[in-house]
C-alpha cells in the first residue's frame, strides 16, 4: 500500500471517529494545508493534522498553533496519530516542542452552544 494511499486511510479514521462524536467534518483532499481535517461541534473548531506513527515536524506545529490562536478558546490545534493494527490516538498541541502536547479525547472540551 502506497504512503498516499495509508495517509488517507487515517484521515477517514480521523472523519469517521469525529462524526460518531457529533462533530460535522471537511477533509482538505490532496492536504497542502495545515489541517488535513477540520471539525466543527458549537463552539469548537478542531484542527486535526493526521498522521501514520510520527508527530509533524516543527514547521507544521508552529503553523497549527498559529491559525489556531486566531480563534482563541474555540480552535483546537491536534494531531491524530493511526498506525496501522494500533489505535487512533489524539494530541492536543500545547507548544512547538516534540513533547509540547496532551492526550486528548473528545470530551475533553465542553460545549459552549
Amino acid at each position: 500500500m502506497s504512503g498516499y494511499t495509508e495517509g488517507r486511510r487515517v484521515e477517514y479514521d480521523v472523519i469517521d471517529y469525529l462524526r460518531a462524536n457529533g462533530y460535522d467534518t471537511i477533509r482538505g483532499a490532496s492536504s497542502k494545508g495545515l489541517a488535513d481535517v477540520v471539525a466543527i461541534k458549537p463552539g469548537q473548531v478542531l484542527l486535526v493534522n493526521c498522521k501514520r506513527t510520527t508527530m509533524p515536524g516543527p514547521a507544521e506545529r508552529i503553523d497549527l498553533l498559529r491559525v489556531a490562536s486566531c480563534l482563541p478558546g474555540v480552535s483546537v490545534p491536534l494531531v491524530a496519530l493511526h498506525p496501522r493494527y494500533e489505535a487512533l490516538e489524539f494530541r492536543r498541541l500545547t507548544g512547538i516542542g516534540p513533547k509540547a502536547w496532551t492526550p486528548w479525547a473528545p470530551d475533553d472540551i465542553e460545549e459552549t452552544a
